[in-house]
């Protein structure tokens, strides 16, 4: 079965995806205004989770075509080049959110240590 070569991958996967899940929502959480709180919420909750049926879909689409394999491979391409592309933008990512850490005491005025 080829199936069970990557059983291995699958806790690191799953691990992965919790700290995902765990940072974003303590990220939209702390920068987002009180007032807006519930608002913002309900809009990643609606955009990750009401999205899901529209990726599946396209997933057996695209499987039907291609193969269930290559569009598991194709998928997991993506995802990697997804997170390729925001490991480039981090950086400016962390100098828009900083003053909002500031500004709530999160972190100090202190400038960041370099190579941070």
């Amino acid at each position: 079965m080829v199936g069970r070569g990557w059983l291995g991958v699958l806790p690191f996967a799953g691990a992965g995806f919790m700290v995902e899940m765990a940072s974003t929502n303590t990220i939209l959480q702390t920068i987002t205004e009180e007032h807006l709180r519930g608002r913002v919420m309900a809009f990643y909750t609606l955009a990750f989770l009401g999205t899901a049926p529209i990726g599946s879909l396209l997933a057996g689409v695209i499987a039907n075509r291609i193969g269930a394999p290559a569009t598991i491979v194709a998928g997991g391409v993506a995802c990697m080049a997804g997170g390729a592309w925001l490991a480039t933008r981090l950086a400016s990512l962390r100098q828009l959110v900083r003053p909002i850490y500031i500004e709530r005491g999160i972190l100090s005025a202190s400038p960041p240590a370099e190579g941070r």
